[in-house]
């Protein structure tokens, strides 16, 4: 993406707290991967009756993707997408959750909520989490695309989850294309609609946090070293395996260093990424 389009979509985030951005995938990997969602949901909870999943929850949520096929190894790291986030987030930030989500026909709305409520900050502040919606099927207003409330980000108050399904004023239905993504501040107000259509809503959550932040999954042990291996480069850094700022390193050098050496390195690269921001 350019530098050009990157600085518009991160106005605009900054301004509303979310962006669309348009045809990050292209329709064969839409299509790839709407099949390969649906086979897992088949293979794992079997046949559906009327349009619910045997359980009776209406709404479908598949984890852990990235061991599941190589199909899907390429979402966390789109060109559309990843420059966006790490213009929010810093280039260090990492992975934090990786979902498919099928709205069933009938799926009522979720609370209205933020993404960051597990982060103990006091609102409003700088952005620690984003998430981007990533539509395989088209989303509508009538078949449950997200809902947001343009600027909540950089409002003090939110409400208690699982308290507030109601219709709020100046909330906007994410509509968008199969193939593009909503990309947001996790402190945005939003929720998953009510899905009023008579056929399924999938869309593939991926969220990222700021690298000082402990991820939602945790991936080393979610995902053995000999799978994480095969993995290309972008998408393992998200996972983790890099340090940030000589946090979460592993010295691998010589048992005895020079304080003053070691800690003036680190300061050094500090103040350099301080001066590129």
């Amino acid at each position: 993406m350019p530098d050009s389009q990157v600085q518009r979509q991160l106005e605009a985030i900054e301004r509303d707290g979310y962006t669309i951005v348009e045809d990050v995938l292209e329709p064969d990997s839409v299509e790839a991967i709407g099949k390969r969602v649906r086979e897992i949901e088949k293979q794992t909870l079997g046949e559906t009756e009327r349009g619910r999943p045997i359980d009776g929850n209406s709404q479908l949520r598949t984890a852990g993707l990235l061991r599941l096929d190589p199909l899907f190894w390429e979402i966390p790291v789109l060109e559309g997408l990843l420059p966006v986030v790490q213009g929010i987030l810093g280039a260090e930030c990492l992975l934090t959750a990786f979902s498919a989500i099928d709205l069933l026909p009938g799926e009522n709305r979720q609370p209205i909520h933020p993404d960051d409520a597990l982060i103990p900050l006091p609102r409003p502040h700088q952005p620690v989490v984003c998430t981007c919606m990533v539509a395989i099927d088209a989303f509508t207003s009538e078949n449950g695309a997200t809902r947001l409330l343009p600027g909540s980000h950089k409002t003090a108050g939110v409400p208690d989850y699982g308290t507030d399904h109601r219709e709020v004023e100046g909330m906007i239905a994410a509509e968008m294309r199969a193939g593009s993504a909503v990309v947001f501040n996790g402190a945005l107000l939003h929720q998953a609609a009510d899905n009023e259509s008579d056929a399924p809503r999938l869309g593939l959550q991926v969220s990222y946090c700021a690298p000082w932040i402990r991820p939602f999954t945790n991936f080393f042990l979610s995902i053995p070293e000999e799978e994480v291996a095969r993995y290309p480069k972008p998408l393992v850094d998200l996972l983790g395996y890099k340090d940030f700022d000589g946090i979460g390193s592993t010295k691998k050098g010589p048992a005895v260093t020079s304080y003053r050496e070691s800690y003036g390195q680190l300061y050094k690269r500090r103040a350099e990424r301080l001066r590129n921001a």
